[in-house]
């Protein structure tokens, strides 16, 4: 049996994900998962093809994307869920968020090749295979070339904040994102918070719009599961959990195996109906 039945955060080739939409579904399957969220960064590409998977084996899968934005000069990832897919001006802001990450890659390969290493566009979108382009593309082409032997020496060496090669992400306000997602009838929700170690911010990012944070997460352990308990109900923010499954890209995580209470969805659904009752009589 999994850890849970709900995983509302995973990856696949359509960003940095190394399973395809199909697998990703069907793993979910296979692993006993009865309710997921395909989240790929900044990206929903592989939302159709999760969806028809999810069809053939009576999985639920809720609309989901990972969204970048910038606070105090830091890189923040917000979840999307329950947005409308076919809402035009999501569609719009993920169209530029796919043109931000191109030119962002270009910049990257320039400052390599400005150190010598040389790796054309043409590879990366390659690696990427129509996906997001991100910096995993980029160290995975850099250990294709044999320029560095593993991803984490690929960022601590040349992609990584403050490394030589490192170019910040296309600046997009907290109010921005929430205000694109709460139009298309979603909520946002912060990710992992543990690993941004920034827990005096969330108070004031409820304030500006946030309806949630992810309490169960991979990378949070007994401790910041408590704590981001505690900090979701003090702040009226929802709570939602996932493993941040990415495939060969995190060995040690599989879909399902971070214990999500079902409660989960049933509040998710709650913030949902309110959501599209508004947008229905704003």
């Amino acid at each position: 049996m999994p850890a849970s039945i709900v995983d509302l955060h995973m990856h696949s080739t359509a960003s940095d994900g190394s399973l395809a939409p199909a697998d990703v579904v069907a793993l979910a399957h296979r692993n006993g998962v009865k309710i997921i969220a395909l989240t790929d960064h900044d990206s929903i590409a592989g939302l159709p093809v999760a969806l028809e998977g999810a069809r053939e084996t009576g999985i639920r899968v809720i609309p989901g994307i990972e969204l970048s934005v910038t606070e105090q000069n830091m890189d923040v990832h917000l979840l999307a869920y329950g947005f409308d897919p076919s809402d035009a001006r999501m569609l719009e802001a993920i169209g530029r968020y796919r043109v931000s990450r191109h030119e962002r890659a270009r910049k990257i390969l320039t400052r390599l090749k400005g150190l010598g290493i040389r790796i054309p566009m043409e590879e990366i979108e390659e690696i990427a295979g129509g996906g997001a382009i991100g910096r995993p593309h980029v160290a995975e082409a850099l250990m294709m070339n044999g320029h560095v032997e593993t991803f984490h020496e690929a960022f601590q060496r040349y992609l990584g904040h403050h490394a030589p090669a490192y170019v910040a992400k296309h600046t997009v306000s907290l109010e921005e994102a929430v205000e694109v997602v709460r139009d298309a009838g979603g909520v946002t929700v912060l990710a992992h918070p543990g690993t941004l170690n920034r827990d005096a911010w969330i108070p004031g990012l409820a304030r500006r719009g946030l309806d949630g944070i992810e309490v169960w997460h991979s990378k949070h352990g007994p401790a910041e599961i408590n704590r981001y308990r505690e900090v979701a109900r003090a702040h009226g923010l929802l709570m939602t959990g996932g493993s941040d499954f990415h495939g060969e890209r995190t060995p040690d995580v599989s879909i399902g195996s971070v214990a999500v209470p079902e409660q989960v969805i049933a509040d998710l659904d709650e913030a949902l109906r309110a959501r599209r009752a508004l947008r229905a009589h704003p």
